[in-house]
Formats: C-alpha cells, structure tokens, sequence
C-alpha cells in the first residue's frame, strides 16, 4: 500500500504531529492492508519540513515526526505480523538531494524499514528554461552551474549519511522529455513533455530525423 505521493502528501505533517494521529493513521493503513491482503505499507511524503505541491502543511518538526511516523507504523506491522505469523514490509520514497536529507532523520528512519525508494530522476525538466539530463548518472562540468545533481551522487550523499548501501533501491525513469525549440544539449526550450520509452523506442530511435548521442561524462544516451 503506497500513500501520498507528490499530489497526495498535504496533510502528512498533520497526521505525524501527534501520537494520537500517527497511531490512527497506522491503524488505518494496517485496516486496508490485511482487507486486501497486501504486504506492507509505502510511505511517499513529499516533504517533510518544505518543499512539495503547493497546499503541502509543513512544520519544523516534521524532521523528528517523520521518523516517530515510521516507528509507529513499523510497531504495529510488527504486531499484526506476530499475529499472522508472517512480516510486514515498511518502505519510504526519498528524494537524492542533500536538501531532503537535512529535513529527515536518515539514519534512524533507515533502521525502521526495509527498503528506501530512491527517487533518482527529474533532476531537471520542464520547470526550468534549459534543456538539460532527465537523470544522468554521473555530473557535468560542461552543462550550466545552476544545478549539477546526479544520481550517482544522490546515492552516495545518503550512504554518507550512515544509510546501509543494502536498504537502497534506485528509482530510474522509464521516460525522456522532449523540448520543442531547444536548439541542442543546455539551450533554451519553447515547451517540453514527457515521452514514455515504449514511445522513444517506437517513434524516435529509428527516425532518420534524430541523430542519436551519448555524453560521455554524464552517462547518458540522447537524441
């Protein structure tokens, strides 16, 4: 059971605030699961502290909350694990930047679940004014300064924080963006939207109008 997520995480600091509403929550959560005979529960709060849709509640605490929210649910998955003689999975969604790292406890919230999410990818996008690497694995030193993130060091900025290499599953996108307009690699775009890989496969890899590329330093194939 994954909940939240980037459109549904607006009263997550709500229910994390209290003792009371954490263990409602978890109580909810373990009501759907076993109705449904589901393993675990997802927690995809997108985020704690800042950051998110806009609506999102966020409060100082939410630091420390997130991480009473995740040993409240551990508690009672392991409770109605005993019960029916199996365990439940808790897992998190996290983001790869050092500014969602500061805004949780990564190590203890590590030593509550099974597996970290790693949100690897949308290090850039539509949002900005640049044509740049969806998720490239390694950083550039060609591309402009604004933002130079990478998947190969958001993995390792939370294997500094103490978080077993083990725990960590690296989300990777099943999809490119296509900006209109741009003029090649880091120039400006008129519009971009997303192209799932079934459509890159089918209408873009074997058009003799892209010339197909790979930035060495970065890792990344693109047309």
């Amino acid at each position: 059971l994954s909940v939240g997520g980037w459109d549904e995480s607006t009263y997550f600091s709500d229910v994390a605030s209290s003792s009371a509403r954490r263990e409602t929550f978890a109580q909810s959560c373990l009501s759907l699961i076993t109705r449904y005979g589901l393993d675990g529960v997802d927690l995809d709060w997108e985020y704690p502290v800042s950051g998110g849709a806009a609506g999102v509640i966020h409060r100082p605490r939410d630091r420390e909350n997130f991480t009473l929210l995740l040993r409240t649910l551990r508690q009672a998955l392991d409770r109605q694990g005993r019960k029916d003689g199996r365990r439940y999975v808790l897992s998190i969604a996290g983001a790869v930047g050092s500014g969602y790292l500061n805004c949780i406890e990564p190590r203890a919230a590590a030593e509550l679940v099974d597996h970290v999410f790693l949100m690897a990818y949308d290090f850039h996008g539509p949002w900005e004014t640049r044509a740049d690497f969806n998720a490239p694995l390694y950083a550039t030193t060609d591309g402009p300064t604004r933002y130079r993130a990478s998947v190969d060091g958001g993995v390792t900025a939370w294997l500094e924080r103490g978080v077993p290499a083990e725990k960590l599953v690296l989300g990777m996108p099943l999809y490119g963006y296509l900006y209109q307009g741009a003029g090649g690699l880091y120039g400006a775009f008129d519009k971009a939207v997303s192209v799932p890989w079934d459509k890159v496969k089918r209408d873009y890899l074997p058009s003799a109008a892209y010339r197909q590329l790979r930035h060495r330093e970065a890792g990344v194939p693109y047309l």
